[in-house]
């Protein structure tokens, strides 16, 4: 049953919760120029357009992005389960909301406001950091079809 359109779903929720983990979220801009750059492995310096190293570790956010994509492609082959199927894209939405959260919340609110105010600096998003919302998105319309399914199952088992 790999063919149904929730699979397919879940598994460009796994796709783009891979490829988020490699997107730049943003960077650290004074005057024009960039001196920090935040992904979801670290905070990474630049001196003169080259980078100097790593400043601040945050590879937090990257494993919640893999646990979402792992929970999606495990969602994917649970098909003959549709009540554990739910139950597990419910968590992976939670997961990605939490990855979410601290991506474009906690990180550059909390913890980069101090460097950045020392220095006068500000935080200038990626605007491709949006299609982390697809992978949302993806999963939302994947558990409606899952519910979907369930329904037409619960009433074909009742004309029996």
């Amino acid at each position: 049953m790999i063919q149904r359109i929730q699979s397919l779903l879940l598994l460009v929720a796994a796709v783009v919760a891979i490829v988020i983990t490699f997107i730049p979220v943003g960077e650290l801009v004074q005057n024009g120029i960039a001196f920090y750059q935040y992904d979801s492995f670290s905070l990474k310096l630049y001196q003169d357009g080259v980078l100097a190293g790593s400043v601040m570790h945050t590879t937090y956010v990257a494993l919640l992005w893999y646990a979402s994509a792992v929970l999606s492609l495990v969602t994917i082959f649970c098909y003959k389960k549709r009540p554990l199927q739910i139950r597990l894209n419910s968590i992976n939405m939670l997961v990605m909301l939490i990855a979410l959260a601290v991506m474009l919340f906690v990180y550059p609110d909390l913890v980069f406001a101090k460097q950045a105010s020392m220095a006068g600096m500000e935080m200038a998003f990626n605007y491709w950091i949006m299609v982390s919302f697809l992978a949302a998105v993806a999963l939302f319309f994947a558990n409606r079809a899952i519910k979907s399914d369930e329904k037409k199952v619960r009433a074909a088992d009742r004309l029996r």
